[in-house]
């Protein structure tokens, strides 16, 4: 869904439709629902030790629910029609973005 949010604001002047996410399922209780383990990691500093719990599982599925602040964009992005070379990156604030992409 954060896709569809991403391409919205790039390509479609922040133009939301089609990015409703108040009725996503409770994913850990539908992990668990199937007899699998189901983790929920809501702040950065629960991550590692989510991970460290779920590869400790090794004869069970483990799904991570990790939540992340649903403005955040995926990068590297290429829009669709773009070549590599277009590629856009994050960079932080006051870095150039002239850079090569071999």
């Amino acid at each position: 869904m954060g896709m569809v949010r991403q391409w919205q604001e790039f390509s479609y002047e922040s133009r939301y439709s089609h990015s409703y996410m108040d009725t996503i399922p409770e994913f850990v209780l539908l992990a668990e629902a199937y007899g699998h383990v189901g983790i929920r990691v809501e702040k950065p500093e629960e991550l590692r030790p989510a991970l460290e719990k779920a590869f400790a599982l090794k004869d069970r599925t483990v799904f991570l629910d990790i939540i992340t602040d649903r403005t955040e964009n995926v990068y590297p992005m290429i829009e669709a029609g773009k070549g590599h070379h277009d590629m856009k990156l994050r960079v932080a604030p006051g870095t150039s973005t002239d850079r090569e992409l071999a």
